[in-house]
């Protein structure tokens, strides 16, 4: 029987490690009753450089962020500004969390930053957004 080999680029296979890192909390944080909102985001940060994500916030839900890196030796730092431009919480790490409370509905925005990269000045990263409806 012959033997087939897959050869992946390096890009892929990072880009595949983010996500697949993300990808294993997806079904315990839907067990739990969150919602993933959409399907993750995934790209490629270079140091020192930020990308944004705009969000549209309900003030009806609590929400959830995680970030996961391609390493765990990269430090991503991340962070949510509410409709009024004010940051409201920060987070950061190989693979880190936030939660959001919005006390209206409104456009948020989610920056990213690649702190430090753990081999070169990139790294690969993928996103997921959850909301749960807000507790009483």
């Amino acid at each position: 029987m012959p033997l087939l080999f897959v050869f992946l680029s390096s890009t892929e296979a990072d880009e595949g490690m983010a996500l697949e890192r993300l990808m294993n909390i997806v079904s315990v944080l839907q067990e739990l009753g969150d919602e993933m909102l959409g399907e993750p985001v995934t790209g490629t940060l270079v140091l020192g450089d930020t990308t944004a994500l705009q969000l549209a916030f309900n003030s009806e839900y609590m929400y959830h962020i995680h970030i996961w890196s391609d390493s765990y030796f990269n430090i991503i730092e991340f962070w949510l500004t509410d409709s009024r431009g004010e940051v409201r919480t920060i987070a950061d790490g190989d693979n880190a969390s936030l939660a959001a409370y919005p006390d209206t509905t409104g456009e948020w925005t989610l920056t990213i930053l690649l702190h430090e990269g753990a081999y070169s000045d990139s790294a690969f990263f993928a996103a997921a957004v959850f909301r749960a409806w807000r507790y009483i």
